[in-house]
């Protein structure tokens, strides 16, 4: 039984690129090509594609998984450091979890150290001022009128094609 780049990516649940990139470095062997010049993946590479998927799903970076023995399974050893990276994680993650559940809750110590300090109310500006929009933009209210035989994409001097002289 054989299968296309294509197949062999959906039925591993993972997109064509991914196979792609698992072939670039170097955690799936390139397969043979059939005649008209595709890919020719087998059982072996299904079971491969599996194989890696169920690792990163774990957790495990491609690296780790190329670092593997040539069995393509972790060790034992590789489970249980794996296993304490998880729980670091995890913890710390908890503790992340909740100092932000003591700000939800305003509980937390002061004000919130994220945040920059709060700007003052806007002012009105005074009669016969301007608004910073405007004073932005000077001659947003302008615009240039086209004279005889100009349109508005002619400049001055130009006449448009099309436009009658």
């Amino acid at each position: 039984m054989s299968w296309s780049t294509r197949e062999i990516a959906d039925l591993a649940g993972i997109s064509l690129r991914t196979v792609r990139h698992y072939h670039d470095v170097g955690l799936l062997d390139e397969p043979e090509r059939r005649a008209n010049g595709y890919k020719k993946y087998g059982v072996v590479h299904l079971v491969k594609v599996l194989r890696i998927k169920r690792l990163t799903d774990l957790g495990f970076s491609l690296s780790r998984i190329a670092d593997m023995e040539d069995t393509g399974y972790p060790t034992a050893e590789d489970l249980r450091t794996h296993d304490t990276e998880l729980a670091a994680t995890i913890e710390r993650l908890q503790r992340v979890r909740h100092e932000v559940g003591l700000l939800l809750t305003g509980s937390g110590s002061g004000s919130d150290p994220t945040q920059p300090p709060a700007a003052p109310p806007a002012e009105a500006p005074p009669a016969g001022c301007q608004s910073r929009t405007a004073k932005a933009r000077p001659f947003a209210h302008r615009r240039p009128l086209p004279g005889p035989g100009l349109s508005r994409s002619a400049g001055p001097g130009r006449q448009a094609a099309g436009d009658p002289a």
